[in-house]
């Protein structure tokens, strides 16, 4: 069902109080700052499949996400965000971006963060759980806080594509919203990831080395026989070499492999891809689903039952 707030019906002395609820339980909490005197805003839900998709305005401001807030309200989701007036700024990672009308931008949840809007804007943003995003795009925390033009001719596909899919308006069947939204995310995200990361030229020798191997893992997650030996040798590297690839981003092989895995069990049943937890275990590698069970809780918070009652 499609919801709204507005400011227009508060009193000017409970307004700040009452953007910053409507902010905070819509995307996620963060600290809210007017620019302006009068604080002017308005948001609408629209339910789509397992993502949240919003048009928001508002008067000039500023939101920002501290590591003390991400201590006490933790989120994995990922935020698109299209700007149709206005412009934003984005600071996360390091990284800025300065996005205007037409452009899209990705920001993190699980990472602090600062958006500084100091005009009135106005945009649609779209609500995406990390895995589902993992599991199509795997160097995803490469594109936080990047500009993706609009001008551009997959920036003017995602414009319409999002644009249309607020005026499609909600869906009684949940199984058909899931497969709509998985199409849109799908399109989303090889846009962006093509547009932001694929023409980077990588000169290094190791990362080379380390692309090669993730693409080798991705196209076996369902090989539960998969192992460091098995790896090195059909990438045709030494296992050490494996592990000190991995460690350069502060991770291993293994550990990599299993979020990838968890990353698209988890796609698979938000997006109604299988029509029991066991197949989406079996699918990608987890023999024990007692394991899987436990692991996939520990990884994202819920059971994996629950993602599998709203399409099923």
């Amino acid at each position: 069902m499609t919801t709204s707030f507005s400011t227009s019906e508060i009193a000017p002395q409970e307004r700040l109080e009452f953007w910053r609820d409507v902010v905070c339980r819509t995307y996620v909490s963060v600290t809210c700052d007017p620019l302006e005197c009068e604080l002017d805003g308005q948001v609408t839900l629209y339910p789509f499949g397992f993502t949240q998709l919003t048009d928001i305005s508002s008067s000039a401001a500023s939101y920002k996400r501290t590591v003390e807030i991400i201590r006490q309200s933790p989120s994995e989701d990922l935020q698109f965000c299209l700007i149709l007036d206005g412009s934003l700024s984005i600071e996360q990672a390091g990284q800025q971006a300065v996005l205007g009308a037409g452009d899209i931008g990705l920001y993190d949840a699980a990472q602090p963060f600062s958006l500084h809007l100091g005009e009135r804007y106005r945009a649609l943003n779209l609500k995406v759980p990390r895995p589902v995003l993992l599991a199509r795009v795997a160097d995803v925390d490469k594109l936080m806080a990047r500009r993706f033009p609009g001008e551009s001719k997959l920036g003017a596909l995602v414009n319409s594509l999002l644009r249309e899919s607020v005026r499609v308006g909600d869906f009684a069947d949940e199984q058909l919203a899931a497969r709509l939204c998985g199409s849109v995310v799908d399109i989303l995200s090889a846009a962006i990831e093509n547009e932001l990361l694929g023409c980077r030229e990588n000169n290094s020798r190791q990362g080379a080395q380390l692309d090669r191997i993730k693409c080798y893992m991705l196209e076996r997650l369902g090989d539960t026989d998969l192992d460091i030996a098995t790896i090195a040798s059909e990438c045709h590297m030494a296992p050490r070499t494996v592990h000190r690839l991995f460690a350069m981003e502060g991770t291993t092989a293994i550990r990599w492999l299993w979020q990838r895995r968890l990353a698209a069990s988890y796609r698979a049943l938000a997006e109604g891809h299988v029509r029991q937890v066991s197949e989406a275990a079996i699918n990608f590698g987890f023999s024990d689903f007692s394991h899987f069970t436990r692991a996939f809780k520990k990884a994202f918070g819920i059971v994996p039952h629950s993602l599998l009652c709203k399409t099923h």
